[in-house]
C-alpha cells in the first residue's frame, strides 16, 4: 500500500496519544453533565489510521481493550466484523501494508520507551515473526518497494543518536544497511524499478534534506540544494522517475509542493492556485496519476485533487468544514478522514473515478448513545500579543453563554514546539463546556501551519516571544470579558507543559491553576537526559547545552518561587523524551516551599498515556482538579 501524506504515511502511536491525551483530557464522575457521565463521554472513541489492501480489505487501528491494536474487515463485511489481528501488551505503534497486500510491517515498544521492534505478519494467515527486538535500538519507518518483495527500515542499532538505513529481502529474510550519516534519517520512497531509493533527513523543523541512492551501488547524492537550510518534506517519484515531488519553503515562507527535476536540480512550482496556503502533506496513488494535497487554512485542512500529468484540478468529495486526514489511495478508491468538533475521524471510501458520488462511510464511532453532533464547534479569532503579532487561536464558548459573561476559562497549549492546535473532535473541551468552562487554544509563535518565519519565531533565544504570546493569549480574554484574573487555568502537555510552567512563573497575578503533563521545567536537564537521538534536535528549538546561562533564564525551574497557584503534575516513567525528572524537580522544589502540588505518576507510561485505565484516571483528576480550583 502506498501511504501518500507526509503525517499519515504509516500509524504512528506516539502522535495518537498526544492527539488523544492531549486534546482530549477529562473529568471526574462526581461532576453531573446533562450528556453523560464523564468516564462514558471520555470512552468514545473511533478507528484510526485505515487503509486499503488491493483485495480491499480494510486495516485500521482501534482500543475497544485499552490499547491500540491492529484489526481488518474483510471486503463486504462491516466494522462489527472487524477481526483483531495483534495483541501487544502496550499496543502497536505503527503499521504499513506491502503494495501487494500479502504483508504487514509493525513495530511496538513496551511500556511507553519508544524503543520499537519490528516484526512482520503474513496477512492472509496472521501469522506474525519476530524480525529486530532489542531493548537499546529503536527501529521503525517501514517502506515498501513497490514490488513488495523488499522493504526499507531505519535504526540506531550503531549509535544511539544516528538513524541509518537498512533494506530487508523478503525472499532471503536477510537485510543490509543501504544508507549510514550522522543524523536522524528514514526512508521514504522507491523508484519504479526499484533501483534507487530517496532518505529524508531531518535536522530540525526549518531544515530537512533528501537523498537518492542508487541500491546496486550504494552511490549517494543529495537531491534538495546543497548548502542551503530549507525545509523538504517528500512527497515521492513522479511516474516517469523524472522528477520527485516535495513539500518545502524553499526560497519563501509558506510550504507549498514543488517538483525537482532529477536530472539537472532545478526545482519548479507545480500548482499555482494554491500557493496562498500552507501545505500539510501530498501524495500519490499507486500508478502516481492522481496527486493529493493537503492544504493548511488556519488550522483547518483542505483537500486537493490533481492529475499528476499536467496538475491539472480534479473534483474531490463534498465535506465539511473542519481537518481532511488520513488519505491513501488503492485502485480507483480514496480513503479520507474527517474530523471537527462534532465529527470523530469518520473515515470515507471514495471514487474518484466517479466524482460525483459522495463518499461511503467505512468507520463509525462508538458514542455509547450521546449525540455528538450536538457538540460546539470553536470560532477562529486572533488577538495582538505584546509586540503588535496577530496570533490565531481557536475560542470554545458553552452554550447560552452571553457576550460580556466572565466565566472560568481554561488555556491550552499544545506541544511540539512546532505543533499547532487544530480544531479536532475533542471530548474533554466538549465536556468542560457542559460544566460552564470556555477554552482557548493559541497557536503562539513556533507552532507550524503559518510559514518559515513564524515556526522559527521562537528559537533560541528568541524562546520568551513564545512565552509572552501564551500570557497575552490570557491578557485576551481578560481584556475583552471573557474572564477574570486568577480565574484562567493554564493546561498542556509536553512542550505545552512548560508553556504552563512558564504561565505560573512569568505571570502569575494572571493565572489561576496550571496542569502540567510530561512537560519541560529544567532545559538543561532535559536535554541531558533525553533520549540521545533527540538531543541535537532539541538543541537548535531550545538552544545548546554549552550555553547554559541561557537555558537557565528559560528554566522556570529557577522562578519556582514565582508560582502562586495550584499545580497538578503527570508523567509517565518512562518518558524518553522529557524524562520524569523533570516532573520531580518541580514537585520537590515546591514542597520543600511548603506548597502542596498533586502529582501523578504511571509506571508503564512514556510520553503520554497509552493505556485506557491510564487514561481515565488521568482524565478524572484533571477535571477534579481545575472544578475544584476554578470553579468555585
Amino acid at each position: 500500500m502506498t501511504y501518500v501524506m507526509k503525517d499519515n504515511r504509516l500509524f504512528t502511536l506516539g502522535t495518537l496519544v498526544m492527539v488523544a491525551g492531549a486534546m482530549a483530557t477529562a473529568g471526574c464522575s462526581t461532576m453531573k453533565t446533562s450528556t453523560a457521565d464523564i468516564r462514558t463521554m471520555m470512552q468514545i472513541r473511533w478507528p484510526a489510521a485505515t487503509s486499503l489492501s488491493p483485495d480491499q480489505t480494510l486495516y485500521f487501528v482501534d482500543k475497544p481493550d485499552g490499547v491500540y491494536q491492529l484489526y481488518k474487515v474483510e471486503p463486504g463485511k462491516t466494522q462489527s466484523d472487524a477481526v483483531k489481528l495483534t495483541d501487544f501488551e502496550d499496543g502497536v505503534g505503527s503499521y504499513s501494508v506491502s503494495d501487494d497486500g500479502n504483508w504487514i510491517a509493525i513495530t511496538a515498544s513496551v511500556g511507553g520507551s519508544e524503543q520499537s521492534n519490528l516484526y512482520m505478519m503474513e496477512a492472509a494467515t496472521g501469522k506474525m515473526k519476530d524480525l529486530f527486538v532489542d531493548q537499546d535500538v529503536v527501529y521503525g519507518g517501514a517502506v515498501w518497494r513497490r514490488d513488495s518483495k523488499a522493504f526499507a527500515f531505519r535504526a540506531n542499532d550503531e549509535s544511539p543518536r544516528d538513524f541509518h538505513v537498512y533494506l530487508f529481502d523478503m525472499a532471503t529474510m536477510e537485510h543490509k544497511k543501504v544508507y549510514a550519516a550522522g543524523g536522524f534519517h528514514m526512508p521514504v520512497d522507491f523508484s519504479s524499478n526499484g533501483e534507487k531509493l530517496v532518505v529524508f533527513k531531518y535536522n530540525s523543523a526549518s531544515h530537512s534534506q533528501l537523498f537518492e541512492i542508487v541500491l546496486a551501488t550504494g552511490q549517494t547524492r543529495e537531491i534538495t540544494p546543497e548548502g542551503e537550510a530549507w525545509s523538504f518534506g517528500p512527497i515521492g517519484y513522479t511516474a516517469d522517475d523524472k522528477s520527485f515531488l516535495v513539500t518545502t519553503n524553499y526560497q519563501g515562507d509558506l510550504t507549498a509542493v514543488r517538483s525537482i527535476d532529477l536530472t539537472s536540480g532545478k526545482i519548479s512550482m507545480i500548482l499555482p492556485d494554491i500557493e496562498g496556503y500552507e501545505t500539510d502533506g501530498a501524495g500519490f496513488n499507486e500508478d502516481r496519476s492522481v496527486l493529493a494535497v493537503l492544504t493548511n487554512e488556519d488550522g483547518y485542512g483542505e483537500l486537493r485533487l490533481y492529475g499528476a500529468g499536467d496538475y491539472s484540478p480534479m473534483k474531490a468529495p463534498p465535506m465539511k468544514k473542519g481537518v481532511v486526514g488520513s488519505i491513501s489511495f488503492s485502485g480507483p478508491y480514496m480513503l479520507y478522514s474527517m474530523n471537527n468538533a462534532n465529527t470523530p475521524g469518520i473515515v470515507y471510501k471514495w471514487d474518484y473515478t466517479r466524482p460525483d458520488k459522495p463518499g461511503v462511510p467505512m468507520t463509525e464511532a462508538e458514542t455509547f448513545g450521546i449525540d455528538v453532533s450536538k457538540f460546539r464547534l470553536p470560532e477562529l479569532v486572533h488577538y495582538e500579543s505584546f509586540d503588535g503579532e496577530k496570533i490565531p487561536a481557536f475560542l470554545y464558548l458553552p452554550e447560552g453563554y452571553k457576550k460580556g459573561e466572565r466565566i472560568p476559562f481554561l488555556i491550552y497549549y499544545h506541544g511540539g514546539p512546532e505543533g499547532q492546535f487544530r480544531p479536532y473532535f475533542a471530548r474533554s473541551f466538549q465536556y468542560f463546556m457542559l460544566q460552564g468552562f470556555g477554552l482557548l487554544m493559541p497557536n503562539v509563535r513556533g507552532s507550524s501551519g503559518y510559514g518559515k518565519a513564524f515556526i522559527e519565531a521562537d528559537n533560541y533565544k528568541d524562546r520568551h516571544k513564545s512565552v509572552k504570546d501564551g500570557i497575552w493569549a490570557a491578557k485576551f480574554l481578560v481584556d475583552n470579558g471573557y474572564s477574570s484574573r486568577r480565574n484562567i487555568g493554564a493546561w498542556g502537555a509536553s512542550y505545552g507543559g512548560y508553556m504552563v510552567m512558564a504561565m505560573l512563573t512569568e505571570a502569575p497575578g494572571l493565572f489561576g491553576p496550571g496542569c502540567n503533563v510530561v512537560g519541560i521545567v529544567n532545559f538543561e536537564t532535559f536535554l541531558q537526559q533525553t533520549a540521545d537521538y533527540r538531543r541535537h534536535l532539541r538543541e537548535v528549538e531550545y538552544g545548546p547545552l554549552d550555553d547554559p546561562e541561557f537555558l537557565k533564564s528559560i528554566s522556570p525551574i529557577y522562578k519556582v518561587d514565582r508560582i502562586e497557584a495550584p499545580l497538578m503534575i503527570a508523567h509517565g516513567l518512562n518518558d524518553p523524551r522529557v524524562p520524569i525528572g523533570e516532573a520531580m524537580q518541580i514537585a520537590v522544589a515546591l514542597k520543600k516551599r511548603g506548597q502542596t502540588v498533586e502529582e501523578l505518576y504511571f509506571p508503564d507510561e512514556g510520553h503520554g498515556f497509552a493505556k485506557e485505565e491510564n487514561n481515565l484516571l488521568y482524565y478524572e483528576q484533571v477535571a477534579e482538579f481545575f472544578e475544584r480550583h476554578l470553579k468555585k
